[in-house]
């Protein structure tokens, strides 16, 4: 990839390039980015499943948060019984999660690319980008079915990308 040139800040010819730092950090998000899409190409090319689908599958996780807690495993029977209520919600309001998950995958992506050419406006998508990934689980589901650990995550690794992408403020225009 092409490194992009900035004049400096101080008004002579000098020239900076990007920090590798900032390019590490991009491909990084590009990389995340990208499965991210392979996802919603993958869930956009197999459809809406029908009410069928959606009722097997949630009665399959049903039964195999039985077996668990069976075994006295009930934490992991309520995380099963708990993401199998979110993946049904979600599955039946198919349109509303693909559309919701594509404008914030695209809403990321541009904002690593326009940091990766140098536009601070990027890092200011960016910052939207991580707080609608955060959210948007509140956007498409009630929220009783939002699981908190998934939150906390998100926003830990959220968080850490916006302070190290912050880093290279100085560099971007």
């Amino acid at each position: 990839m092409e490194q992009e040139i900035h004049p400096s800040e101080y008004g002579n010819n000098q020239e900076t390039k990007r920090p590798k730092f900032l390019t590490v950090l991009c491909v990084l998000s590009f990389i995340a980015l990208g499965f991210s899409i392979i996802g919603l190409l993958a869930t956009f090319a197999n459809g809406k499943p029908s009410d069928d689908q959606i009722e097997t599958a949630y009665m399959q996780s049903q039964q195999m948060a039985s077996e668990f807690r069976a075994k006295g495993t009930t934490w992991a029977a309520d995380f099963i019984e708990q993401a199998a209520e979110l993946a049904s919600h979600q599955q039946k309001n198919y349109w509303k999660t693909v559309g919701t998950n594509a404008l914030i995958t695209v809403t990321g992506f541009i904002g690593v690319l326009w940091m990766f050419k140098g536009k601070k406006l990027g890092f200011h998508l960016y910052i939207i980008y991580n707080l609608l990934s955060v959210g948007a689980s509140f956007l498409i589901v009630p929220a009783h079915m939002v699981q908190l650990p998934t939150v906390i995550m998100s926003l830990i690794f959220s968080g850490l990308f916006v302070y190290l992408y912050s880093k290279n403020l100085s560099w971007m225009k």
